[in-house]
């Protein structure tokens, strides 16, 4: 078998292939009694018919798939193994002509990485100040979450709870009616003016309106549609907030309202400090893929836009909608959809790789017992399912997974205190490491 080798773009290489007649006469045998046994010709027992006419019978050409579909992986291997290459991923192939036979197989191989010397990124980590709206921010949430709804003798206004009935129709004479109907008035309704026409109006009035949907309101009949409305108004709430106190202290787990704003404070600087490490992290690590030099597949990006995909399609799923429906009630194509991922999966795609490159170049491991731990904190919310549930982490994909997230946060641990010179927080013993994946994730989880 003679193979040559061409490399035809970023990290992607041609291998031809060229089989001896000699070598293929036994399997071209083998392949045509095999479509003989699926396909019986007249006269002959299934797969005893004689080659000459099953070439007749069935076609060259129709042999020739059949056998590489038994053997042409062999032929593969065996090319990768004299052309000294690491596959990224599957190769495709291509019959350039069947006799004598003449393959090509188009390989994706490993991306290359080198980085420039990481010792000169310098980044800070901001230093976070809480204010006073701050908390008085989440203080107001708070009141809000513990509202309640309480008659209103007046007209409507934007914040209000109204109980109506509404008759619509629309331009195309397709008729929309709700009965008993309560809404929230606000500027953020669908059409915003459906809301602003019941201001003033009290409990016992009715107004008649015309409004415009837009074009990609989830409901057909309506979407893009100009409306005639009669509303009724039945009933008018208005929104009570309770008072900023030690009652209202004690409903969010805090002995009083100093306390709940002590409370409330350090988790808001716990949460500023996260985000202002986070931003530092990211800001390493764009420096960390400016420095350095890569290559790799075009097909690597695509691997990384499906797995945002199916990143998108288990959040939806969580929240009870479906991917089809978000691209649906969007307009966007699922190659659109695929294109407006392409800038952002190749940015995570190139971290992950100068991650996994620093990884290597600084030894970092993950040790057992903080894997072990890991699992452990994993599995404690599932109660007395935890023992089975860390069973489950202890072994296979799970335990790869979460073995590499601790391998990354620990990564991402050390270049942080490398590029803020602080560097003896992660002066540890130097091992090499291959494990690695989603440093993107981890820099901007928030």
């Amino acid at each position: 078998m003679k193979v040559t080798k061409e490399k035809t773009g970023a990290c992607e290489y041609a291998l031809s292939v060229e089989v001896e007649s000699e070598r293929l006469q036994e399997p071209m045998r083998q392949a045509a009694r095999r479509l003989n046994r699926r396909r019986p010709l007249s006269g002959f027992r299934p797969g005893k018919v004689p080659y000459s006419l099953a070439e007749r019978m069935y076609g060259k050409e129709l042999i020739v798939d059949e056998m590489l579909d038994k053997i042409g992986n062999d032929l593969y291997q065996e090319a990768l193994k004299e052309s000294e290459l690491d596959p990224y991923a599957a190769a495709h192939l291509d019959i350039v002509e069947r006799n004598p036979l003449s393959l090509k197989f188009t390989v994706p191989v490993q991306p290359v990485v080198t980085l420039d010397d990481y010792h000169k990124i310098h980044v800070k980590v901001k230093a976070v100040r809480v204010k006073k709206a701050d908390v008085e921010e989440v203080l107001h949430r708070i009141q809000e979450g513990n509202a309640i709804w309480v008659p209103a003798e007046r007209g409507v206004q934007m914040g209000d709870q109204v109980q109506l009935d509404a008759e619509g129709v629309t331009e195309t004479g397709h008729k929309t009616e709700s009965k008993d109907l309560t809404v929230e008035i606000r500027e953020q309704m669908t059409p915003p003016e459906f809301g602003q026409n019941l201001v003033g109006l009290k409990a016992g009035e009715s107004r008649e309106f015309d409004v415009t949907y837009p074009a990609e309101y989830g409901d057909e009949n309506l979407a893009g549609k100009r409306v005639h409305f009669h509303v009724a108004v039945k009933g008018v709430k208005a929104k009570e907030l309770p008072e900023l106190n030690d009652d209202l202290a004690k409903n969010v787990g805090s002995e009083t309202m100093a306390k709940a704003r002590e409370r409330i404070q350090g988790e808001l600087r716990t949460q500023k400090e996260a985000e202002a490490r986070d931003a530092a992290i990211s800001q390493a690590l764009d420096a960390l893929v400016e420095g350095g030099a890569l290559e790799y597949p075009s097909v690597a990006v695509e691997h990384e836009v499906e797995s945002m995909v199916e990143g998108y399609t288990n959040r939806l799923r969580q929240q009870g909608f479906t991917l089809e429906g978000y691209l649906e009630m969007t307009g966007k194509t699922p190659e659109q959809f695929h294109e407006e991922l392409h800038p952002q999966a190749e940015r995570r795609l190139k971290r992950t790789l100068v991650l996994a490159k620093f990884v290597e170049a600084e030894g970092v491991q993950a040790d057992p017992t903080e894997v072990e731990h890991e699992i452990e904190t994993l599995s404690q919310p599932y109660r007395e399912k935890a023992g089975d549930v860390k069973a489950l982490f202890s072994q296979g994909e799970p335990l790869l997974s979460i073995t590499n997230d601790v391998l990354r946060r620990k990564a991402l641990d050390r270049l942080l205190a490398l590029a803020t010179g602080k560097s003896e927080v992660a002066n540890e013993a130097k091992q090499p490491t291959d494990a690695v994946g989603g440093a993107e994730e981890s820099a901007e989880a928030k």
